[in-house]
């Protein structure tokens, strides 16, 4: 491969480096051997070289507290996404009425959020513990890859609800997606995730280190207890020295800065929209009015809120990456681990957000899940409280559909009449949304 880019975000180029070879050093003269049951007097320079050489050469990358701190919240974070995507899956898969047109994006995030929550996490959680790679190469693309992949498809997932929210809304003639439309348009939506993938496939290798005789001679006799011969490392190498800055850039448009004004984009003009047709109205009804601007003024903190969610989420990550692709750093090695740790869970908590946002805040969505786990619990009351939900719901559609059907009929047969304000609340759309 090429030469090898400045990224090096869990530090294993710069251990690389510094892996010590003692090929230019006398050896005798540096660790003098034991050939006897005597103790080996060093010197303070020696021991602060072999603490130093032992230390690179430990498995575990962090120390103990840090350890903890990050299997616990990988371990909430990967429980948290996984059920919640789960239940989105399970919610449509077992319900023919939760299959619409509308709800096959939401489903298509929560297979991508799925993939990233029980695949991609685990395995850069074992990347950031671990100081080498143990899994191969194979392993190493396909870890790289697909976590990649993922959340492209999770990113224009999003955009791709939003677009068609707003058509929804703001341009409700429209016509709809047929199933053929559809089927193409996620297909699209993964082989384009593909494609922008492809280069941080093909730069992700596996970097093998081979420990001269001399240097484990030398550590066996000084209490390094080991048979390893080699260290293999998880690496980025980049035919072009910049190529992974480029390639950063590329994505940092294309993932963050691209996605964040469409759905911005998108959502303000929902809310304007919202906005006109409530004053539109014109009905003298306080109290109709009032319930009304509830209703907008709700809309509006949801959608606000599912954007800026989202470039929290996302902007330490995408920060981190583009100064570690400028600047060539030489800071401890497990402090940018931690540093990357925590900013890849900033990241990676989209997953777990994601359901909330577009299933448990969605009327229909919200019902299938108190179901769910009304039956996985045995909750009884839950599966009462979805039944009456589920039959108030009905009964309150059935008496709007009444009185739409009187206003029509008052109006055919009284021609001359002046045209009357129908005061019954908008009706909410067919997938339970609250747009």
């Amino acid at each position: 491969m090429g030469e090898i880019s400045p990224y090096d975000p869990v530090g294993e180029q710069q251990h690389v480096a510094l892996l010590p070879t003692f090929s230019s050093v006398d050896q005798n003269e540096t660790f003098p051997t034991n050939d006897t049951n005597h103790p080996i007097e060093l010197t303070a320079r020696q021991q602060e070289l072999l603490n130093n050489i032992l230390l690179k050469m430990n498995i575990v990358a962090i120390d103990e507290s840090s350890l903890i701190c990050l299997l616990v919240a990988y371990s909430i974070l990967i429980m948290t996404g996984a059920c919640g995507n789960g239940l989105v899956c399970l919610a449509v898969f077992r319900k023919a009425a939760m299959r619409t047109a509308r709800n096959v994006y939401i489903i298509n995030l929560a297979v991508s959020d799925l993939i990233l929550c029980l695949f991609t996490m685990p395995f850069t959680l074992v990347e950031i513990v671990l100081r080498f790679w143990p899994l191969g190469k194979s392993t190493c693309k396909l870890v790289a890859g697909l976590e990649a992949i993922s959340i492209f498809v999770s990113t224009i997932s999003i955009t791709a609800i939003a677009i068609d929210r707003y058509q929804v809304i703001v341009h409700p003639s429209r016509e709809q997606f047929r199933p053929k439309v559809l089927f193409l348009t996620i297909s699209s939506i993964w082989l384009f995730a593909l494609v922008l993938a492809i280069p941080l496939f093909y730069s992700k290798d596996v970097e093998h280190k081979v420990i001269p005789a001399n240097t484990r001679n030398i550590l066996r006799q000084h209490g390094f207890q080991s048979e390893m011969t080699s260290f293999d490392y998880c690496v980025e190498n980049w035919d072009h020295p910049r190529g992974r800055f480029y390639y950063s850039i590329f994505v940092l448009v294309i993932q963050y800065v691209l996605p964040i004004v469409i759905v911005s984009w998108a959502y303000a003009r929902i809310c304007k929209k919202l906005h006109s047709r409530m004053l539109s109205k014109g009905t003298k009804l306080e109290e109709k009015l009032l319930q009304e601007q509830k209703r907008v003024q709700r809309t509006n903190k949801l959608l606000i809120s599912i954007t800026v969610i989202y470039i929290l989420s996302w902007l330490p990550l995408n920060t981190l990456n583009a100064y570690l692709d400028y600047f060539v750093t030489e800071s401890d090695p497990a402090s940018n681990k931690i540093l990357f740790a925590c900013c890849h869970m900033c990241g990676m908590s989209s997953a777990c957000s994601n359901p909330f946002l577009y299933g448990w805040l969605n009327d229909n969505f919200r019902k299938e899940f108190k179901e769910i786990l009304g039956k996985c619990f045995g909750s009884h009351k839950m599966q009462s409280a979805v039944r009456n939900t589920t039959t108030d719901d009905t009964r309150m559609r059935k008496d709007q559909i009444s009185k739409v059907n009187t206003a029509l009929v008052q109006d055919v047969t009284s021609p001359d009449s002046k045209p009357k304000v129908s005061s019954v609340p908008a009706i909410e759309h067919s997938d339970g949304s609250p747009v």
